[in-house]
């Protein structure tokens, strides 16, 4: 019995030593970075992979919003102001208390522009006449995926039978199997309807099962089993996972940095759509281009395809806007280098200049760096 004691210790030990070694160690934390926004798309499975019994489609689609939440590098938004809702009323109309104008309701962010900024009138939004403005009414990306194939890839079986000379025979079994589950996943340009990036990614599922007993002269057995399953929706929450982290390394990778664009310009104050949902906090340095834009059609039609854009801001010497307030879904600044004969137009180019902790060390650094003044006699 003392040998069957040892034997059963050491498969117990190697079954622990298997379970352990598959567990993740959980990825370090990593430095403020901005979510973008972006709509989900497409959100598929193989046909035969939905009709095996388990809905992996309806389950990824299910799973994907949380998922995008959970790791920050995108924002699921659904909702994007147009040309026509963002016409500003002017002050004599609006009513800040009911956000109206004459007892009708108007386009949230229009009335958020209008508790930054009381003096806003419609002739501040005159790039709507321009082809960047219908800019803001779409994400940075949209976001398609799908599950490919689930497979068993390896496997296996240990089987131990102690009885020479053992009064009651003693059997211990262990069992191994992995599958792998490979996904797709990529991000197009809304306006070109360009894949900008694309990654394959894999999630992997094992499951163990280990057992021991007593045989009790080829009749009964009587012994513990022990087994871990990996359902399907956590296999498929964890490919998911997999490929936004994946995508989001690619997109970087590419220099598709984070961007967003202008809503509201006027007297050096801007509006930009995002606000704290996307990270961004007041003391946010941003750097806005205005850009001219070519179309396959009738500029900022509903049919028409964006086929090129070129920023005509000086690169060297962008506006640098900070944010005063990231509100929900959009975020006021201010210009802080206002340029004579030119302004931000509605639809302007933004992205990432500084984050505000980066300023403060930058001001802190330099009010360290001046000489003091030498005393007097």
């Amino acid at each position: 019995m003392k040998k069957s004691t040892l034997s059963f210790t050491a498969l117990a030990a190697s079954t622990i030593f298997f379970m352990s070694a598959t567990q993740c160690a959980k990825p370090a934390q990593e430095g403020r970075v901005l979510a973008k926004n972006v709509r989900i798309g497409k959100l598929s499975a193989t046909t035969a992979m939905d009709e095996s019994g388990f809905n992996f489609s309806e389950v990824a689609r299910a799973q994907v919003s949380g998922v995008l939440f959970d790791k920050g590098f995108f924002f699921e938004r659904n909702s994007y102001p147009n040309q026509t809702d963002l016409q500003i009323p002017d002050n004599k109309y609006y009513n800040v208390k009911s956000a109206s104008v004459q007892g009708i309701a108007v386009h949230p962010l229009v009335a958020q522009i209008k508790k930054w900024f009381p003096e806003a009138k419609a002739q501040d939004m005159g790039g709507f006449s321009h082809e960047s403005a219908c800019l803001i009414s779409r994400p940075q990306h949209y976001l398609y995926g799908s599950i490919n194939a689930l497979e068993a890839y390896s496997g296996t079986s240990l089987v131990l039978k102690l009885v020479a000379g053992i009064p009651l025979p003693v059997s211990g079994q262990f069992q191994m199997d992995k599958m792998r589950m490979d996904l797709s996943f990529k991000a197009v340009n809304p306006w070109t309807n360009e894949t900008v990036a694309a990654s394959n990614s894999e999630a992997f599922k094992t499951d163990y099962k280990v057992g021991f007993g007593i045989d009790f002269g080829g009749l009964i057995h009587i012994g513990p089993e022990f087994y871990r399953h990996v359902g399907m929706a956590e296999l498929t929450l964890k490919g998911l996972k997999q490929s936004v982290i994946d995508l989001a390394q690619m997109l970087f990778s590419k220099d598709e940095v984070w961007q967003t664009r202008v809503a509201y310009s006027g007297d050096n104050n801007v509006v930009i759509i995002g606000g704290k949902e996307l990270g961004l906090k007041p003391g946010d340095q941003l750097k806005v281009y205005n850009e001219i834009h070519t179309w396959n059609g009738t500029p900022c039609a509903a049919d028409a395809v964006l086929t090129g854009s070129v920023v005509v801001t000086d690169q060297k010497d962008p506006w640098i806007i900070e944010i005063l307030d990231a509100g929900d879904l959009a975020s006021s600044a201010r210009v802080l280098n206002p340029k004579e004969n030119t302004s931000i137009e509605v639809g302007a180019l933004v992205k990432l200049h500084l984050f505000t902790e980066q300023v403060q060390a930058a001001a802190a650094a330099a009010a360290n760096a001046k000489p003091t003044n030498p005393q007097k006699p």
